[in-house]
């Protein structure tokens, strides 16, 4: 059962009765190893949920093997067939150590149905068997072979967007900026940043000011706490001035093409939204920001009302891109 406390740090009604249903509070905890199997056990606990809460049909999937031996997953919306459309590339979340295609499955789904685009979804590697800059590399590596593959999958090679959860949505701005510095400026029209990772807790004197969310998570807050974050940077053991992990790093974040930016209210991640978001607008660039208030982090891997809205809001977000 979640205990009274729980319920008073504000979350939405219908996240405790999702909680009071399951009998737990997921929050990933321990080392990378002990976390891959809570993300899985909790995948395994909402894939049937979602079958019966909202079903989804539509989507046709293809599972494809990169070159370089990458496990990729298009996903086609069946409405689109013969037409050609945007292509967007998926960056799954997990602090860089774990989570991959299948967790987020529902998710791209969803998405690739409402917002009428193909989707590549990426299973980059993950630390610490391959610690800082794989993933990265491997996401840039995607990209560039998903824009040659496009056309045989009905996309636009001209029409692409990266979008990412967690870590992945680090990466879905973090791969254009390394793009933009290989002479590929051109490549990514646009960026769907689903709760980016972009402050270290240990890193954060620039942003004290307005950055408020990590105080007072360890063990409270839903999913991840700070605790979590220290556990995935020290895993992936980038530096902290390393200016693709944590973008803000990066000197001109005005190169980056238009930037939707999600946060939840009741995230640790919640002040990396707000820090971002205020450094794109700085810099000159556009950046949009949309908050779901008495949200936890990725509230949207759980079958909610809340959810539903996300996913109808992120989509329209894709198509506000072209």
């Amino acid at each position: 059962m979640v205990s009274q406390a729980a319920q008073d740090i504000g979350l939405a009604p219908e996240w405790i009765k999702w909680e009071t249903e399951a009998g737990f509070r997921p929050l990933l905890s321990g080392d990378a190893f002990n976390m891959r199997e809570q993300i899985s056990g909790l995948n395994e606990l909402v894939t049937p949920q979602w079958a019966k809460f909202h079903p989804i049909d539509g989507v046709s999937t293809i599972d494809l093997v990169t070159p370089d031996g990458l496990e990729i997953r298009v996903y086609k919306p069946d409405a689109s067939q013969g037409k050609i459309v945007p292509l967007g590339v998926f960056f799954h979340c997990g602090g860089y150590c774990i989570g991959g295609i299948t967790v987020e499955d529902n998710l791209v789904r969803n998405l690739c149905k409402l917002s009428q685009t193909v989707i590549c979804s990426t299973q980059y590697r993950h630390a610490p068997e391959f610690p800082a800059p794989t993933a990265l590399e491997d996401c840039v590596r995607v990209a560039k072979w998903a824009a040659g593959e496009a056309k045989s999958w009905g996309a636009d090679p001209s029409k692409i967007y990266t979008m990412g959860t967690s870590a992945g949505a680090a990466l879905s701005i973090s791969v254009p900026l390394k793009l933009y510095d290989e002479g590929y400026g051109d490549l990514i029209k646009g960026v769907i940043a689903l709760s980016p990772c972009e402050v270290h807790p240990d890193h954060m004197d620039a942003y004290k000011s307005i950055h408020k969310s990590f105080e007072n998570s360890a063990g409270v807050l839903p999913v991840i706490d700070i605790d979590s974050m220290r556990t995935f940077y020290a895993t992936y053991n980038a530096p902290l001035d390393d200016k693709y992990t944590f973008a803000l790093n990066y000197p001109n974040l005005a190169v980056l093409p238009p930037v939707y930016i999600v946060s939840a209210e009741l995230d640790p991640l919640f002040g990396d939204a707000v820090v971002f978001e205020k450094a794109v607008k700085s810099a000159g660039g556009k950046i949009v920001r949309k908050n779901y208030e008495a949200m936890p982090h990725v509230f949207w891997l759980v079958p909610l009302p809340q959810t539903l809205q996300f996913f109808e809001d992120t989509a329209a977000a894709i198509k506000d891109l072209f």
